[in-house]
């Protein structure tokens, strides 16, 4: 079997048997239902990221009660999966573990920025996975199409996205998990 980015694994992985890798690789690894999966990210790719957690992380810094942003994490995401979004929000209600240790929760929001080596694998089986455990809202962002397309759940006992929305460079992202939030697409490619 070989992983998205052409390396060959011997045989599919469990989560215990990802967090005995050694740490140091060369890209940024996942391990997506058992097979793992290496990314190269572009420059665009960490601008938008940096962009776009820096707009959520001064949100959250506005006021007490915010919740809390992260970067690229490894988060469990059942027993054959340990992703990495590029960018995660955990609501202010979510107990988190020890921030020293790893891995963490997945996050209320999961944001996927587009990476040329792996971005059939977000948008198919990761957006699977993030719906199936619970993922509230999730955002596609697209540094090509200078796009960001959102999917979410319309109530909290919905079992899957049913709401989605593709945004244009014109158009402003926000989302109800974050009241008052609000960024330009535009801006999050600058």
């Amino acid at each position: 079997m070989s992983s998205v980015s052409g390396l060959a694994t011997p045989q599919r992985m469990t989560v215990e048997q990802y967090m005995a890798l050694p740490e140091a690789e060369v890209g940024h690894r996942e391990l997506v239902e058992g097979e793992l999966v290496v990314s190269f990210p572009t420059f665009a790719h960490e601008q938008a990221v940096l962009n776009l957690a820096s707009e959520i992380r001064a949100w959250c810094r506005q006021a007490a009660g915010r919740g809390t942003v992260s970067l690229t994490i490894d988060t469990v995401a059942g027993p054959a999966s340990m992703l990495a979004p590029d960018v995660q929000w955990w609501g202010p209600e979510r107990e988190l573990p020890d921030p020293h240790t790893r891995p963490f929760p997945l996050g209320d929001l999961v944001v996927e920025v587009r990476s040329p080596s792996t971005w059939a694998v977000d948008v198919g089986r990761k957006r699977r996975i993030y719906e199936r455990e619970g993922v509230r809202e999730l955002w596609f962002v697209d540094p090509l199409s200078r796009t960001v397309l959102v999917f979410a759940r319309s109530s909290a006992g919905t079992d899957e996205f049913d709401a989605a929305r593709d945004l244009g460079p014109a158009e402003e992202l926000s989302s109800p998990l974050l009241p008052g939030f609000a960024v330009a697409v535009a801006a999050v490619f600058d």
